[in-house]
């Protein structure tokens, strides 16, 4: 077995991603990984699990349904507030009065989009699909897109007026934008909800998916009860869980 490698994504901000390779590292680092390293974006992280650069991963949902159905196994699934699943708020700044029906309407202005990241769930994939469902052709309908990297770069953009729409994963008790914008929160509001999806993972590529050391060693991490504790925290969770095979796979159907 090669020295192996778990990778962190960048959603949560470079600073964020930093801290939270630092906190993973000793940990990880006991349960036989060599390296924890950030990567600045969800199609570099999806390309290190495939090619076997990394051998594990904590993972967007798209991205674990991807590299699950390229061979890879989601082996435990991040709980938030007793909760599996989370959903997708569409926001704008407070004093905006934009509706979710004037989004695209002929004769008036098209709002500018910022996004995570086109494989983020939260960020973009959730956002978007709910947009389409409710007739609103995407490509018409903003008068630009431009995707950022992460949800902190994107609720700064509209706090700053460089933008006028964006998404932020929601949880059962919270909205993402309320826990990273701080005091800076009340600034933007909620005008929509998308449906659910299954939350992030820890997920281990197909190259050594099929390798029963690398998923007992995190089974070992986890059930250590201070270890599991710190590497919650690391994913802001409350807890993980072994999902079920078929969680993430639909969220396939999602994909632009």
């Amino acid at each position: 077995m090669p020295d192996l490698c778990f990778a962190i994504p960048p959603s949560l901000g470079d600073k964020n991603a930093r801290t939270l390779a630092r906190q993973f590292a000793s940990i990880l680092y006991e349960a036989g990984f060599a390296s924890v390293v950030p990567v600045r974006s969800y199609e570099t992280l999806e390309h290190c699990l495939l090619s076997g650069e990394v051998h594990a991963a904590w993972g967007p949902p798209m991205v674990c349904a991807r590299v699950q159905d390229a061979g890879g196994k989601v082996i435990l699934r991040a709980v938030r507030y007793g909760c599996s699943v989370y959903r997708s708020a569409l926001l704008c700044r407070s004093q905006d009065d934009l509706k979710m029906n004037e989004i695209g309407s002929p004769g008036l202005r098209r709002p500018r989009a910022v996004w995570v990241d086109s494989q983020s769930m939260g960020g973009y994939l959730m956002p978007r699909h709910h947009l389409r469902t409710h007739g609103i052709v995407l490509r018409e309908a903003f008068e630009q897109e431009t995707v950022l990297g992460s949800y902190e770069a994107c609720f700064e953009a509209l706090i700053a007026c460089e933008a006028d729409v964006t998404a932020s994963y929601a949880s059962a008790r919270s909205v993402g934008y309320v826990e990273l914008c701080g005091e800076d929160a009340h600034h933007l509001r909620t005008f929509a909800y998308s449906g659910e999806c299954s939350n992030d993972g820890v997920i281990v590529g197909p190259t050594a998916g099929n390798d029963s050391e690398v998923t007992d060693r995190l089974a070992k991490l986890v059930a250590n009860p201070a270890h599991r504790q710190i590497f919650c925290a690391a994913l802001s969770a409350d807890d993980v869980e072994t999902p079920p095979e078929d969680a993430y796979r639909p969220l396939l159907a999602l994909s632009e």
